[in-house]
């Protein structure tokens, strides 16, 4: 299984990035390839002009670094999004890579229905990292809206979404607790 992981992390070694390695690690146990994209290095993605050019040439027509995760999802069958949670939403960054893939990923149909096309078929895990404490987290739409972004992408990209983690109060968390590295590295061993 060709598996790679989108970070949408400012931070190369936060809590989300951690996660990330772990769950890297436990896939490897399974003779999984994989491979880790931080969209932190990635120096030259645009902004969506919002034109749907993408729409008649099935990418964005603004060529620039936004190639290099169209090729990584391409050559990958699972995808990893990780993002910590910002104001109830993915990371700047990660928003901005989801926006530009837009054409890339879906067809709007002339009703305004979406049909999958890069994406079709493949699977994801969602990750993310809430300052907010649980079960706060959840009750006050944060990290719930995070994951809600995300699922939204994949439900109508044809990506199927076999599983996530959630990682809540970091703004209290020096190290990220065992447990949860335990964790993250047994969902990296479940991918199959």
């Amino acid at each position: 299984m060709k598996i790679l992981a989108i970070n949408g992390s400012p931070k190369k070694n936060g809590k989300i990035s951690i996660i990330v390695k772990e769950i890297i690690k436990g896939s490897l146990e399974k003779n999984n390839e994989c491979e880790i994209l931080y969209l932190s290095d990635i120096k030259d993605i645009s902004d969506c002009k919002g034109c749907m050019k993408c729409q008649k040439e099935e990418k964005c027509i603004i060529r620039d670094d936004i190639q290099i995760v169209e090729e990584a999802i391409r050559r990958n069958e699972v995808i990893i999004f990780a993002t910590p949670t910002h104001w109830g939403n993915v990371s700047g960054i990660m928003l901005r890579t989801i926006e530009r893939l837009f054409g890339f990923l879906i067809e709007e149909k002339p009703l305004g229905f979406p049909v999958a096309k890069a994406g079709k078929g493949k699977k994801a895990v969602l990750v993310t990292a809430c300052s907010t404490s649980w079960p706060f987290n959840w009750i006050f739409n944060q990290s719930r809206a995070c994951f809600g972004r995300l699922k939204e992408v994949c439900k109508y990209s044809g990506i199927k979404i076999i599983d996530d983690f959630t990682l809540t109060g970091t703004s209290k968390m020096d190290k990220i607790p065992q447990k949860y590295l335990i964790k993250a590295f047994m969902l990296g061993k479940k991918i199959k």
